[in-house]
């Protein structure tokens, strides 16, 4: 199967979310139990944010910031880059996965329905929007 939309990445896996007001730990003990490296932040069924493990160790830990005190809001990014269902996988890479983030928070009808990772790309994906990038490096190289 060619896997050409950010819905087919997502499939039927399950949604994992949590509230800005939580703690660290908490999150961190939802991300670990879920198997994920980050997690959308949503408040009165809108996103909010979104929350990475390195969010946790960067913003937080690295800061001598206690995990049991430091709330969601306070280390998660806000108002995250947000895809689609329907995007193109394409999409997810013009939209900086792997370059600027490795987690997108993704939507349908304007509400979150799961979070893609840069691992959930195809590597054949990968090489390809590469290869574009590079060709589109050297072709902008050659203008006057």
């Amino acid at each position: 199967m060619i896997i050409k939309t950010i819905g087919e990445i997502l499939g039927q896996r399950p949604f994992f979310s949590l509230a800005p007001g939580e703690t660290l730990r908490m999150a961190a003990t939802r991300m670990a139990e879920a198997n994920v490296g980050a997690l959308a932040v949503v408040e009165a069924g809108r996103l909010v944010g979104i929350l990475s493990e390195r969010d946790i160790v960067r913003r937080a830990v690295a800061q001598g910031m206690a995990p049991d005190s430091v709330t969601v809001a306070q280390a998660m990014t806000p108002d995250p880059v947000t895809i689609t269902v329907d995007d193109p996988v394409s999409d997810a890479l013009a939209a900086k996965l792997g370059d600027a983030f490795r987690h997108l928070p993704v939507l349908r009808d304007g509400q979150v329905v799961g979070v893609v990772s840069y691992r959930d790309i195809p590597a054949e994906y990968l090489m390809l929007f590469e290869r574009f990038r590079e060709m589109s490096g050297a072709h902008a190289d050659d203008t006057p």
